[in-house]
């Protein structure tokens, strides 16, 4: 009884996020009762939520040895294997669960959701219209459902469920937030007037309350109200910054020591790299037209667009990085070794994607801080860059809702300058060390004189003219994950250049404080 007892105690711990605590707490009890599986997989789940991976693995393999019944257990290895790119091992572990049960909800679910990073989208929505059989009322899959109909571009679809949603649940905030971003309020007002009411809930978290303000500030900027939505703009941003915390401090800190690294080596000093598959990696500062790039990039025939992926970062932060600055001889003795596990580990994780392309685009959002790492270790990598007005970056920066961790910056003015600053140190870095090797373009350029500019990046790029990159709109061939979904999807539109113009009264010391550099 007094073990049950401290088990749901550290549950409630688990659940209020003291992973650390419950880490603590759980091996004390293991001390005593190392034979209970379901302790191991408590402790699993806590360094899983604190992203040690590899102990979360080790304590769920513990828990499956002891309880090899429980399919929670293996549910929560696989997902573990998930966040490590470890695609193929993760999708064993769930068609061996549901090869036992076939009706496994979480198994579902999380399938799913791996076949959605696969980018094997009907796989995708199948899985989840399995589990919806055996728990129909669960509004957080039919919302993962939709979410993938919406970044595929079948917003008919996504906009359906989204909107069925909210008749069973007025109040469920990821429908609304869901709809706001494909809906255009200039023409239909849509669930507007809900999400004001619904604002004014005070059972609403700092969360769920700046995602409908940043929703809100959305609906009223298409209706050209730019008072009004730059009230819910600054609310939005105020209640999201109380809820995060950048570090710059271990960004400079690594840029310090890359600089130091590439600074003094000898580019051409390399083994050469044998393997000769074509990439192109697009580097820009976030809402400054990296998606749109992709999008059009990858309506060409031979090219797929992969979107935002984290592989690299993951690679090279595994190999050559310890507490926030490179390991040089780690670097050189790959470099200089006949096996360049870097490249082949990418396109090892890379195989994984449900696509053939010659060429495929990663776009990942941090990957302008590994340029010296793509230029050592790729052969025929081309680096991108797409640069914008700076003010309507900060803007359009400003006045979105991210999903990422990494854009924790975004929601303080100062900090976005900071960032904005520390963006341009590093490719003013990259383009003085590797010149040529970075193709600049901007977004401006794209927008005013499309098919030039569009001739000369695909001669770049080694490709041939494709009249479908000036329909990149009619292309459902890339899935977009990002804020950009809806707009990307858009033939080429003019009205986002100089929109900062509309919000100088309120964002102008900013402005004043931004230029390319």
């Amino acid at each position: 009884m007094e073990l049950n007892k401290k088990v749901d105690q550290i549950l409630k711990e688990l659940k209020s996020g003291k992973f650390n605590k419950v880490i603590l707490d759980t091996e004390k009890l293991l001390k005593k009762y190392n034979d209970k599986g379901y302790l191991h997989n408590i402790c699993g789940l806590a360094h899983q939520r604190l992203n040690n991976l590899e102990n979360s693995i080790f304590y769920f393999k513990k828990a499956i040895n002891l309880e090899p019944q429980d399919l929670g257990h293996k549910n929560n290895l696989a997902n573990s294997y998930i966040y490590l790119n470890q695609y193929e091992e993760a999708e064993n572990i769930f068609k061996e669960i549901l090869k036992n049960n076939s009706e496994n909800p979480p198994a579902l679910v999380n399938y799913a959701r791996l076949k959605n990073i696969l980018l094997d989208f009907r796989s995708s929505i199948e899985l989840y219209q399995k589990a919806l059989k055996f728990i129909k009322n669960d509004l957080g899959i039919w919302v993962n459902l939709a979410s993938v109909y919406q970044n595929l571009g079948e917003f008919e679809k996504a906009n359906n469920i989204f909107r069925n949603i909210i008749k069973i649940n007025q109040k469920f905030v990821p429908a609304h937030i869901s709809i706001s971003k494909t809906n255009d309020y200039s023409e239909n007002p849509s669930n507007l007037s809900e999400m004001i009411y619904l604002n004014k809930n005070d059972n609403l978290n700092k969360k769920e309350k700046s995602d409908l303000e940043f929703a809100i500030g959305k609906a009223y900027d298409d209706q050209k109200n730019y008072e009004l939505s730059i009230k819910y703009f600054e609310s939005a941003n105020k209640n999201r910054k109380e809820l995060v915390n950048y570090d710059f401090k271990s960004d400079e800190k690594l840029f310090k020591s890359i600089k130091n690294y590439f600074e003094k080596i000898d580019i051409r000093n390399n083994k050469k790299n044998k393997n000769s598959k074509k990439i192109i990696f697009i580097v820009g500062l976030p809402r400054s037209g990296t998606t749109l790039l992709e999008q059009i990039l990858s309506s060409h025939h031979q090219v797929f667009g992969a979107g935002e992926l984290d592989f690299l970062r993951q690679i090279v932060s595994r190999h050559f990085i310890q507490d926030n600055k490179l390991l040089p001889q780690k670097i050189n003795e790959i470099r200089m070794s006949n096996n360049n596990i870097i490249n082949n580990k990418y396109f090892g994780y890379l195989e994984n994607l449900n696509n053939s392309s010659l060429v495929k685009i990663d776009k990942g959002p941090q990957n302008f801080i590994w340029i010296g790492f793509i230029k050592l270790f790729f052969k025929n990598a081309k680096i991108i860059h797409i640069k914008r007005n700076p003010k309507d970056t900060f803007l359009s920066t400003y006045k979105n809702n991210f999903a990422s961790k990494d854009m924790d910056w975004a929601y303080e003015p100062s900090e976005i300058i900071k960032y904005f600053n520390f963006y341009y140190d590093h490719m003013n870095f990259w383009k003085k060390v590797f010149g040529d090797f970075i193709y600049d373009i901007n977004y401006e350029d794209i927008v005013n004189n499309s098919e030039p500019i569009l001739r000369n990046l695909l001669n770049f790029c080694e490709l041939d003219w494709d009249e479908n990159c000036l329909n990149h709109h009619q292309s459902k061939k890339t899935m977009i994950k990002t804020v950009s979904a809806y707009q990307a999807r858009k033939p080429i539109y003019k009205t986002s250049i100089d929109s900062n113009k509309y919000y100088l009264q309120s964002l102008k010391k900013y402005f004043d404080q931004l230029s390319y550099k």
